[in-house]
C-alpha cells in the first residue's frame, strides 16, 4: 500500500486549538505550537482526530434534512490520511461515534446501533454534532467525554 508522502497542513479548531494534539494555536510558538507526536508533525492519524477535524466539515455536508456526519468523517480521513487509509480510518471513527451515542441515548439505542450516527446526522443541531464529535474523540483516546 503506497504511503503518503507529504503532511497536511495542521487544522485549527472553533476553539483555536489544534485538533491533533489540542495545542494552542497562538501559544508561546505561535509558528510551531505543536508537540512533536502530533499527528500533524507525525503524519499518524486517529479516529480521534478525524473525528474532530469532521466537526470542520460537517457544514459542508448537508443531507437535504439534517447533516451527513458520515461523508465528512470520510472528507476527513480522506484529507488527513490520504485516499489508502481513509476507508479504514472513517470506519473506525464512525464506529467510536456510534459507540459514544448508543452510550449517551436510552438503552434502545442498541437496537439501532447501525444507524445511530446517520440519525443523529438527520435530527441533532449542528452545536450538538460537535459536542458528540468531540465526545466521541475524547471517550476514544480513554478520557471521560463528560470531564472535557
Amino acid at each position: 500500500m503506497p504511503q503518503r508522502t507529504t503532511i497536511p497542513a495542521r487544522e485549527i479548531d472553533h476553539n483555536d486549538q489544534c485538533v491533533g494534539c489540542g495545542a494552542d494555536a497562538y501559544g508561546v510558538s505561535a509558528g510551531d505550537p505543536c508537540h512533536p507526536l502530533c499527528p500533524f508533525e507525525t503524519g499518524t492519524f486517529s479516529p480521534a482526530v478525524i473525528l474532530r477535524a469532521a466537526n470542520l466539515r460537517v457544514r459542508n455536508h448537508p443531507a437535504g434534512v439534517g447533516y451527513d456526519i458520515a461523508g465528512a468523517i470520510f472528507a476527513a480521513a480522506v484529507d488527513l490520511a490520504g485516499n489508502d487509509q481513509a476507508q479504514a480510518l472513517a470506519d473506525e471513527a464512525r464506529q467510536a461515534l456510534a459507540d459514544y451515542l448508543v452510550g449517551q441515548w436510552p438503552p434502545k439505542a442498541e437496537a439501532i446501533r447501525n444507524q445511530v450516527v446517520y440519525r443523529h446526522g438527520l435530527f441533532a443541531q449542528l452545536t450538538e454534532i460537535a459536542v458528540s464529535l468531540y465526545g466521541a474523540a475524547d471517550q476514544h483516546d480513554g478520557n471521560d467525554p463528560d470531564d472535557c
